[in-house]
């Protein structure tokens, strides 16, 4: 009987040192009885692999989320509008943040693009160096805009 209860809490130490499981010990109370019982939970599934989570010190970024919504004016608001857009998070490089713009279609408006955290709600915002493409809803290129330095040196409509 030793030797079972030795192998049993084996296992479970050793299911507890895997990522992701959890080892359980529940107390209960019923009437004039006492109950305790263990517990073992252990992952065996999860819609996200991990590869686009950043632990950044306890903030942890899931990557593709949606930075912000703008209405068809191009004003930051909280929710989704209908005729509006929105900026999903791609990834964090840096101190940057690489973003795209969609209609609410989900449809591309824009290429991805590095953005600071400073003008990631600015609907106008636009890379610092780099080029900035935006499509019309149809897909074809509205724009495109050469930045360096912040400041625009061409542009092709």
């Amino acid at each position: 009987m030793k030797k079972r209860n030795f192998a049993a809490a084996a296992c479970v130490a050793l299911l507890a040192g895997c990522s992701g499981s959890n080892v359980l010990l529940g107390l209960g109370f019923a009437g004039r009885h006492l109950g305790l019982g263990t517990g073992l939970s252990i992952p065996v599934g999860s819609r996200n692999n991990g590869s686009n989570v950043q632990d950044l010190g306890g903030l942890r970024i899931i990557e593709e989320q949606v930075v912000t919504y703008f209405d068809a004016q191009g004003k930051a608001v909280p929710n989704e509008v209908k005729g509006g857009y929105y900026r999903q998070l791609l990834r964090r490089q840096g101190r940057s943040y690489l973003v795209q713009d969609f209609y609410e279609s989900g449809q591309k408006r824009s290429d991805a693009m590095l953005l600071t955290r400073e003008s990631l709600y600015d609907f106008r915002a636009h890379p610092q160096n780099g080029v900035l493409t935006t499509y019309a809803i149809n897909g074809n290129i509205l724009y495109q805009q050469n930045f360096r330095n912040g400041k625009m040196v061409s542009a092709s409509y």
